[in-house]
């Protein structure tokens, strides 16, 4: 089957977590379950390793692996996205290749990060890649993980240009996602990873989300997505208040947003649904503690999830 992103590259796409075994290997049989679990739940399309994936700390083999499972699990039905990041422009392009040769429909690439890059940088970063890999890309702009942020006109230049066909902003930068979505060439895909953004971004016109709390709880983005591509807006803003409380699954109990809590949290969501067998981070984060398990599941039970 093929994928038409142009036609299917909309909606709600899970960054899903990688499951892993207490030795920190890929565990094959519960990243099976995760991306079944996604497509049951709804969703439009599957993005591998971003953040919420811990897709820099994976092994080449382990990330092949998850790979090979996921085209077999999606089998064509939605797009699959795979996050290739690294701080530099050839080890991109080598994923990449991998990436392609597997199946991926589309890239996600991050702008290079550890040395310092400028927006010029950038431009030169994403045409290398594509002019040495012929697959769809798309920018990911996470400034909090890259230490540096894609400017509007860099992602509106890579746009017209045809490099990137969208971009996954996960800046929380409302500002300027907004005034992207109102500028944006046409064809080009915009995404939001900010949960709390959803509601308001798709109103704007935006095409979808990718939100790492859709690990958590993938079916209320997606009636969040029907319901506004429905002109339900009551039913829209009520499923957008719902997130928000549900958000709280990731505020530390000291008030505090930390990524490995964060990602300890979707993994311990997906275990108390009964997707993934373990919930084991790579070091040096640790899995949420039994009182961290309760609270998350005081949570999921009081939006209706669990």
């Amino acid at each position: 089957m093929t994928i038409d992103l142009s036609e299917q590259l909309k909606g709600v796409l899970p960054p899903v977590i990688t499951p892993l075994t207490p030795e920190r290997r890929l565990d094959h049989a519960s990243a099976e379950s995760v991306y079944q679990f996604m497509l049951k739940q709804g969703a439009h399309g599957i993005f591998l390793f971003g953040t919420s994936g811990e897709g820099p700390l994976l092994c080449d083999d382990d990330r092949q692996a998850a790979t090979d499972i996921a085209v077999k699990v999606i089998d064509g039905k939605v797009p699959l996205l795979a996050g290739v990041i690294a701080p530099g422009t050839e080890q991109i392009i080598e994923q990449a290749r991998v990436a392609k040769a597997q199946g991926a429909d589309a890239i996600v690439v991050c702008p290079p990060f550890y040395y310092p890059a400028g927006q010029q940088d950038m431009l030169v970063h994403y045409r290398t890649i594509r002019e040495s890999v012929d697959i769809p890309i798309f920018a990911y702009d996470i400034p909090v993980m890259t230490k540096v942020k894609m400017e509007m006109d860099t992602l509106m230049t890579l746009g017209k240009e045809g490099t990137i066909i969208g971009v996954k902003d996960s800046s929380g930068d409302a500002v300027s996602f907004h005034r992207l979505v109102s500028s944006k060439p046409e064809g080009m895909k915009l995404f939001t990873g900010a949960e709390m953004l959803v509601h308001a971004v798709m109103m704007a016109g935006a095409d979808g989300t990718v939100p790492g709390l859709a690990n958590v709880a993938p079916e209320i983005f997606v009636q969040l997505y029907e319901a506004v591509s429905a002109g339900n807006h009551q039913e829209a803003v009520q499923l957008q208040e719902a997130i928000v409380r549900l958000f709280e699954v990731f505020v530390c109990p000291d008030g505090t947003i930390k990524v490995g809590y964060v990602i300890g949290v979707m993994k311990t969501a997906l275990h108390l649904r009964g997707v993934i067998e373990h919930d084991t981070l790579f070091h040096p984060f640790p899995a949420c503690t039994p009182e961290l398990i309760e609270r998350t599941r005081g949570i999921m039970e009081e939006v209706g999830c669990l």
